[in-house]
Parts: C-alpha cells; sequence; structure tokens
C-alpha cells in the first residue's frame, strides 16, 4: 500500500549487542535471503509466500520484535504501527548483516488517524537496505478474535464464562492484566499465554489483587502464535505483499541478482 524510505537512524537495541543464529525455514539454499523478523511462529504462514518468490527464507533466533511494543502494554510503542512494522525489519537486518526483511504489526485498538473508520488493522513491512526500498502493506477489519473486558477473578462469573466464550477460549490464549494494557502495565503485572483452567485463575488472582475495585482486565492474546485468527489475518496480508513484491521485481532473476 505503501512506499516507505529505508531510514538507517541509530536506534538503541539490545538485540544488536548478541550475535543471533539464522534457522532457514524456506526457500532454495542458493536464493537470496530475507529474513522474517519474528518471535511468534510467522514464518509458518510467511516462509512459503517468499519461497515462492525464491527467496532463502531465514529466521533470526533470539530477535527480540517486543522491545518495538507489545500487545500487553508493559513495553509501549514508540511511534505509529508503520514505522514499527518498517523499524523491526531494519533493525533486524542491521543485526544480521542481511539485506532484507519482512516484519509485521498490529493495532487492535482503533486508530482512527492512521486507519480512519477501522476497528484494527494487519501491517507487514518489507525493507531492502542493498537497494533502498522498502514498502508496507496492511488490511483493515480482518476476522481475528479480539475480545477484552473487566470481569470478577472467578472462572465460574457468568461475566468471566461469557467473555471467554467470545474469546473462543482456549483454543485462543487469555491474557490477563491488572487493568486495561491501553493505559500501560508493569512487565510483573502481564498474565499471557493463558490456556488452561488453573494458570488462568491463578493469574486473575494475582492481578485482582493488584487492581483499585478487586476486577481484572481479560482479553485475548493477540501474539500470532496464541491465537489462530491473528495467525490467519497475518498469512491474508501475507499474500498481498508477496503479490506487490512481485510487482516490484522481486522473484525475477534480474532483481534478485541485483
Amino acid at each position: 500500500m505503501q512506499n516507505q524510505p529505508v531510514q538507517n537512524r541509530a536506534v538503541p537495541n539490545a538485540a544488536l549487542d548478541n550475535a543471533l543464529t539464522l534457522s532457514h525455514v524456506a526457500g532454495p539454499v542458493d536464493g537470496t535471503p530475507v529474513l522474517i523478523a519474528t518471535m511468534h511462529g510467522k514464518e509458518a504462514v510467511l516462509g512459503p509466500l517468499l519461497a515462492d518468490l525464491g527467496f532463502k527464507v531465514l529466521l533470526p533466533l533470539g530477535y527480540d520484535t517486543d522491545a518495538l511494543g507489545t500487545f500487553s502494554g508493559d513495553v509501549r510503542r514508540p511511534g505509529t504501527a508503520f514505522e514499527a512494522a518498517l523499524e523491526k525489519a531494519r533493525r533486524a537486518c542491521v543485526a544480521t548483516g542481511v539485506m532484507r526483511a519482512v516484519s509485521s504489526e498490529g493495532s487492535y485498538r482503533p486508530c482512527q488517524t492512521l486507519f480512519p473508520g477501522a476497528r484494527s488493522a494487519e501491517l507487514l513491512a518489507f525493507v531492502d537496505l542493498e537497494n533502498n526500498f522498502s514498502c508496507v502493506e496492511y488490511l483493515t477489519d480482518l476476522p481475528t478474535r479480539f475480545v477484552k473486558g473487566r470481569v470478577p477473578p472467578d472462572l465460574g462469573a457468568p461475566e468471566t464464562q461469557a467473555l471467554l466464550s467470545a474469546m473462543d477460549w482456549p483454543s485462543v490464549k487469555a491474557m490477563v492484566v491488572p487493568f486495561d494494557p491501553g493505559f500501560g502495565v508493569l512487565p510483573t503485572q502481564v498474565f499471557k499465554g493463558l490456556g488452561d483452567e488453573a494458570a488462568l485463575a491463578q493469574a486473575m488472582l494475582e492481578c485482582a489483587a493488584q487492581s483499585s475495585d478487586g476486577l481484572v482486565h481479560l482479553e485475548t492474546d493477540l501474539r500470532a502464535h496464541m491465537n489462530p485468527t491473528r495467525m490467519a489475518s497475518v498469512a491474508k496480508v501475507g499474500k498481498h505483499l508477496s503479490e506487490r513484491l512481485r510487482r516490484e521485481g522481486y522473484g525475477l532473476p534480474a532483481r534478485l541478482a541485483a
């Protein structure tokens, strides 16, 4: 959807201080390398699409994408969703020396400035430092399961049961914090990836002890490896990105050899 300039400004990132292991997850061994900058399993849906373009698809193990923001609110996103997606990809390139990368970003709390009329947006960014090219593809209002609410710390309470049912829990995992993460929370207050009753009940009790009203904020875990509907949304935008890259000349021998 958008062409973006590649910005090479210096940004602090702990991941740059440590050597990252690259895992070959898809595509020909002799293809042009491209990274998928993720720690949440998105290579499962994006890897085949990039491999179809002839890329050698690499996963940078240990690369911390959470440094640019989390859905749980304990790390606040420093800029816009577009900027975060591009920066994730750029940082991965700098950290590994691989010149091309794909990264994702989701916006599931409405932002009318960037996405007028939309309740949510899923973005994928591509950067090519060698050719000074980048782009962002996005789709809005995809059917990603995202519900949230303030409920009693009791699994048997009608309000809690209704929210878990709307969440499609435990197929989609849950997250519990004392307050809405949109206002920011501490890392020690975040409990996510909750898929069994014992863990969920304990998390709710601990969060209730830290809330002012004895209730807790319960919502869908939006990380792709914890939410099959989010992974499906990433895959859908991935198809748009792969089509865009093919139109830009990627996948053709001349461009890949550049």
